[in-house]
Formats: C-alpha cells, sequence, structure tokens
C-alpha cells in the first residue's frame, strides 16, 4: 500500500514485549486502558472465523500506551512517514537550521494575519524547544524536513546546548 496517499489513520507505538516500533491502526481497551496495534498486513478482512459464528480473528501487539503517535500523512525529504514526536531538522537550501523541531498534534496557536491576532487551532504543527512561542502549521514537509530521531528513542537530541528542555506536563496524553 502506498502509504503517503492514504485516508486511513496510521499510528505507530512501542511494543511491550520487547520495544520495536510497530505501525498500523490503533486499538483501545477501553476497560484495561491497554492499547494495541493492528499491523497492516493483518487485516480484519482477512481474518477466519473463530468458533462461534460472527467472530474474527485478527493479530494486534500490545503496545506502551505513552509511545502512541499520530501519524501525519507527510513524508520527510527522504520519503519516511513523518509522526507526532518525531525530532527533525529543517533544510533550507544549503542549509540547515539550528533548532530542534518537533512534530506534535493538538491544540496551538497560530496567527492570522486578516485578523492581526493569535487563534486556536487543532491538528499537527511543529515546535521549536529553543523558541517556546514558536508553533507552526505543518507544510509541504517533503520538500525541507529530515527526520532525525523522535522523543522516545532519541531524548538526547532535545538536550542539545541551546535546547530548552520542556517539562512533560502530568495529564494523561491521548492519541
Amino acid at each position: 500500500m502506498d502509504r503517503k496517499n492514504t485516508k486511513e489513520e496510521l499510528f505507530r507505538g512501542k511494543r511491550t514485549d520487547g520495544g520495536e516500533w510497530i505501525e498500523g491502526n490503533l486499538l483501545r481497551d477501553g476497560i484495561t486502558g491497554k492499547c494495541y496495534i493492528h499491523a497492516e498486513g493483518n487485516s480484519v478482512n482477512e481474518s477466519c472465523r473463530v468458533d462461534e459464528p460472527g467472530c474474527l480473528r485478527f493479530f494486534a501487539y500490545e503496545v506502551d500506551p505513552e509511545t502512541v503517535c499520530r501519524c501525519t500523512g507527510r513524508c520527510d525529504i527522504s520519503g519516511k512517514l513523518m509522526y507526532e514526536g518525531d525530532i527533525f531538522e529543517s533544510l533550507q537550501g544549503t542549509q540547515t537550521l539550528t533548532y530542534t523541531l518537533i512534530m506534535k498534534y493538538g491544540v496551538y496557536q497560530a496567527y492570522c494575519p486578516e485578523d492581526k491576532e493569535y487563534m486556536d487551532s487543532v491538528g499537527f504543527y511543529v515546535e521549536s524547544e529553543e523558541i517556546p512561542w514558536m508553533q507552526m502549521p505543518v507544510g509541504p514537509m517533503e520538500e525541507y524536513a529530515k527526520v532525525t530521531g523522535n522523543i522516545f528513542d532519541n531524548p538526547e537530541l532535545l538536550n542539545q546546548p541551546g535546547c530548552r528542555k520542556k517539562k512533560q506536563s502530568g495529564g494523561k496524553r491521548e492519541p
């Protein structure tokens, strides 16, 4: 499947049985709070019937809920899908910006030049750790962004000189 053109929501999360990243459809158990990723290629449509009529079998991996990230549906300059929590650099021609940029999802402040004020927007946005007030809507990432890591596997990228690490909120993050 060409994921660049897919309209379905993809997620990724780290498996609880070894820490490997898995991507696919997110399943959340409302009783236990556990999260599962139903990996691509293990489609419910390809499933076989289990013991009773109307029951389908499919396979999903349990993932750490704290690592669940929503896919932006966009790719970086090398064609890699970008997810919430990705850390990337901005390549502007022959220059690389020195800011640490992080892909986020949620409510952010976007400036409206027509109204000359900041307004709440919801969706994917980019934030710089060095300039905490800077929140930008996601543009054509395939033209300038290069993923260098993510906040889970590469937290040291957030601790580079000149980079101010933001404290995580105490609330539960919902994808």
